[in-house]
């Protein structure tokens, strides 16, 4: 068997304090492998460029940096990053991010083993500012999951985590803002998506220049336009009402925590304007969410700290 190549597509900018970290994980996983990266450097300002020039002198062909002579924006940075990778298989990470060792073992491991397969995630642990463990991304062990079971249960997979096979690397290279759960939707049309249960990446938490944080409305609304994007032969109507109405209950927490019931009654009418049922069936699916998801934090409170603490939870 060849030796498989595999293009790792990081995106950075004024993370001076971060990248070392997540380069240094990448190089120094042990696979059997030949592993190339190359760091997209939208014009940093704080001392990032000088880093990564030091790390690609001690690394030479290993390690590629991209210095953008201006900033394009972290869309155009990905997909240029992505339209160069050359490798067999292709990840990609956010500079504030790190992988754990074993990671591209595994992955690669899995596919071998899943050919159907076309994109492998793997869990995470959640960190601090300082690095330090706060819990796990999600609740979602070995798995295989199919575009249906994604959109109705909503995004839940670790952007950082993925490996997927070159030929079907997404179709979100272009000037198109989108959200990761758009790429994960399209990701799942070319085939069945691999999760590993195990968490092998570190994902920051409230890092700067996070949108969840600063453009909070902005982001659901791309949330909303990546459920739309779904071409609607490829599910039922049925996992569309899922879908909807889980991102609606996503909406009534937010509320809930911000004190916005307004927020509440706008994204509601979009939902029940959206949805294929009657208002009967859309509220009780609205509702079996709501409390589903209740359920679940309420034995994550009895089981421990991770099971306490799970980001997103399906």
């Amino acid at each position: 068997m060849t030796r498989p190549v595999i293009s790792v597509c990081v995106a950075t900018y004024n993370q001076v304090g971060l990248i070392e970290r997540c380069l240094r994980s990448i190089l120094e996983q042990e696979v059997v492998a030949d592993v190339q990266v190359m760091v997209g450097d939208d014009a940093s300002t704080d001392g990032t460029s000088e880093v990564l020039e030091k790390l690609a002198a001690e690394n030479g062909s290993r390690l590629l940096h991209l210095r953008r002579a201006r900033n394009m924006g972290a869309i155009a940075n990905i997909s240029d990053l992505l339209g160069r990778a050359q490798g067999d298989f292709i990840a990609r990470v956010d500079g504030d991010d790190f992988w754990l060792p074993g990671k591209l073992s595994r992955q690669l491991e899995f596919f071998a083993n899943h050919p159907e397969c076309d994109a492998v995630y793997t869990n995470a642990i959640t960190v601090d500012a300082s690095g330090m463990r706060c819990g796990v991304f999600n609740d979602v062990g070995d798995e295989q999951i199919d575009l249906a079971r994604l959109l109705r249960r909503g995004n839940f997979l670790n952007n950082s985590s993925v490996l997927f096979r070159a030929m079907d690397r997404p179709g979100w290279a272009s000037s198109i803002e989108q959200i990761d759960y758009q790429v994960h939707l399209w990701q799942a049309q070319r085939g069945r998506l691999g999760h590993i249960g195990e968490p092998l990446t570190a994902y920051r938490l409230n890092s700067q220049g996070s949108m969840i944080l600063s453009a909070n409305a902005h982001v659901r609304e791309l949330y909303w336009r990546a459920i739309q994007s779904v071409p609607r032969d490829l599910v039922t109507d049925d996992d569309y009402a899922h879908g909807i109405t889980d991102f609606l209950r996503r909406v009534f927490f937010r509320s809930v925590r911000t004190r916005d019931p307004e927020l509440l009654r706008t994204w509601g009418a979009r939902v029940y304007a959206a949805s294929p049922y009657r208002t009967g069936r859309t509220t009780a699916l609205v509702v079996a969410n709501i409390m589903r998801m209740m359920g679940k934090m309420l034995v994550g409170q009895l089981r421990g700290r991770d099971h306490r603490n799970v980001l997103y939870r399906r």
